[in-house]
């Protein structure tokens, strides 16, 4: 093993346990065990250009990636340019889809079929491993806690965890909307088993939080994709305008979380809703005003 991929595999240890890291350094030890052969540093590279880790975007170079990966034999690659190929070209996978706006005041917007069911489904697989328990900021301190007002599970993708159909998902979001993909939290999905709820909220940062906002900016935008239609219930409900939401499979829903003016809008607060049969998967993409930690 050369010492480029010595690197890469001490890197992607410390990727894989979410430790802090040099970005920028940790992207020159990706891209030097790539161009030792590496790959699996081909697949982290693609990762890497996909979402900006360390490096410009290059969504042509990091969809080529996955399917030079998959003929060098990398684990999970041949999976990836599988559903890759379902999905089109690069134009067509991150091309923005159409709209429907269903309510003015706050402004909520749906676009039917935005994912297909295959990546759906496939989607609803690379997530379940991921699920843990949820956390809602507490209002004093603005940390995250354990609370019974949100008993959904969560599965969040760090770096080692992404795709590129969900890569590549990411920026059809940012497309349709647009906005920046450099402005994504991480992304998640959401499983709601039977009777589990996530209370009345809003998806906005508090403006008493000021050191978050200062550091990481409003979340004016959420975008939520339904995965799965097997269950009852489960509507997303904004109780302050009396209307419940739920979208088949692949169907998208988002809103803004503030006003014209950029003030949080309490119109927005939202809860999900518990299945009372089957489990809900749900595609859920917050969206901040200024760009966020990659990766």
């Amino acid at each position: 093993m050369s010492e480029a991929v010595e690197r890469f595999q001490r890197a992607r240890t410390d990727i894989e346990a979410d430790r802090p890291v040099d970005i920028a350094e940790t992207y020159r030890i990706i891209e030097a065990a790539a161009r030792a052969g590496d790959p699996e540093a081909l697949v982290f590279e693609a990762y890497a250009l996909g979402v900006g880790y360390g490096c410009d975007v290059d969504l042509a170079a990091a969809f080529e990636h996955i399917f030079i990966a998959a003929e060098a034999g990398a684990s999970d690659a041949s999976t990836q340019a599988n559903m890759m190929n379902l999905g089109g070209d690069l134009t067509t996978w991150i091309a923005p889809r159409a709209i429907d706006y269903v309510h003015e005041t706050p402004r909520i917007g749906m676009s039917r079929g935005f994912v297909d069911p295959d990546l759906c489904a496939w989607l609803i697989e690379r997530a379940r491993p991921l699920q843990e328990a949820t956390y809602i900021y507490d209002p004093t301190t603005g940390r995250p806690v354990r609370d019974k007002a949100r008993t959904n599970t969560a599965g969040t993708f760090k770096l080692s965890d992404l795709n590129m159909p969900l890569i590549l998902l990411r920026h059809r979001i940012a497309n349709t909307l647009a906005v920046s993909q450099l402005n994504f939290e991480r992304t998640s999905i959401f499983r709601y088993d039977v009777g589990q709820t996530f209370a009345d909220h809003a998806d906005y940062i508090s403006t008493s939080f000021t050191a978050e906002l200062r550091a990481w900016g409003q979340r004016p935008h959420t975008f939520l994709v339904y995965l799965n239609e097997s269950y009852e219930g489960g509507h997303t409900n904004f109780l302050a305008i009396n209307k419940q939401i739920r979208g088949g499979v692949g169907d998208a829903v988002f809103w803004r979380n503030v006003d014209d003016d950029g003030a949080p809008d309490p119109l927005t607060q939202h809860a999900g809703d518990p299945p009372t049969s089957g489990e809900k998967w749900l595609l859920s993409q917050f969206i901040r005003n200024k760009p966020q930690m990659p990766g």
